[in-house]
């Protein structure tokens, strides 16, 4: 092999050139820094004295501020997502309800204790409250404006579903997958707050299963301590005739509170018809 072919000692030829060059390169730039260095030194520029504890000070402030800025972001952000996933009509809110209405009022009043020892029932078998009354009463508005109450100052996680709807899930293949109809279902039970609505309308005597399947949700979700609110058409005697032993009962174990919202209805009119 001849030597002029060799890349191996063509390398080894190049290697000593390389760093010949980066050392040169080094040294200029080391001078500059040290001809820059003079030059503020002959021009007497007055170089600033830091403080280590001010500037510490200062940049815990920031950082403080920074992390608060990000912490009130992801609050906002989960507060969407919970009033997203509860499905709250946007007008469900206590200020905009007649306070001044002596029926609401008192109503008012007992949801506003119920959000406020919340987090003792949380630790101690979950609560329960059953609003009941004709239609247009307001009953729909206040369950909402307390789960919006919830979400807002706790961020609890709230489920709203009317009760027809959870059938159609769960019973008539709404929801065609076995593991996302479990899902549903787990959810029903871990939910901090479930909001049944219109239990029973329309019917004295609920299907024997679906009254038995309340009955069994309602009491897994006493053993873990989660809350519910239950709205329906009927008042408690009737109730029970329509929900049947088995499920009055699982109602009865929270020892719950109960409004009746009475009056005509609280919606607006139709034109000049006020039926």
């Amino acid at each position: 092999m001849s030597e002029h072919n060799d890349p191996l000692k063509e390398n080894q030829e190049e290697m000593p050139r390389r760093t010949e060059s980066s050392d040169e390169q080094t040294k200029q730039q080391v001078n500059a820094l040290l001809t820059r260095l003079q030059r503020i030194r002959r021009s007497h520029i007055p170089v600033p004295e830091y403080n280590y504890e001010q500037l510490r000070a200062e940049y815990e402030k920031q950082a403080n501020s920074d992390v608060q800025k990000l912490q009130q972001e992801t609050r906002l952000q989960r507060i969407q997502n919970l009033i997203a996933q509860a499905d709250l009509n946007p007008d469900w809110l206590f200020e905009k309800m007649d306070h001044n209405d002596p029926v609401l009022g008192y109503a008012i009043q007992t949801a506003q204790s119920f959000i406020s020892g919340f987090e003792h029932w949380e630790q101690n078998g979950g609560s329960c409250i059953l609003i009941y009354g004709d239609y247009g009463s307001g009953k729909s508005t206040l369950a909402g404006a307390i789960a919006h109450e919830l979400i807002a100052q706790r961020q609890k996680s709230v489920i709203f579903q009317q009760w027809a709807s959870i059938i159609d899930r769960l019973f008539f293949a709404v929801i065609e997958d076995q593991d996302e109809r479990n899902r549903y279902r787990r959810a029903l039970e871990e939910v901090d707050l479930l909001i049944i609505d219109e239990i029973g309308a329309n019917k004295t005597r609920m299907v024997e299963s679906q009254s038995s399947f309340l009955g069994h949700l309602l009491r897994r979700r006493r053993n873990l301590s989660k809350s519910v609110i239950l709205i329906t058409n009927h008042n408690p005697a009737s109730l029970h005739q329509a929900v049947g032993d088995f499920c009055f009962e699982a109602i009865k174990a929270f020892n719950p509170v109960d409004i009746h919202l009475t009056g005509p209805s609280r919606r607006p009119r139709i034109g000049n018809y006020g039926g």
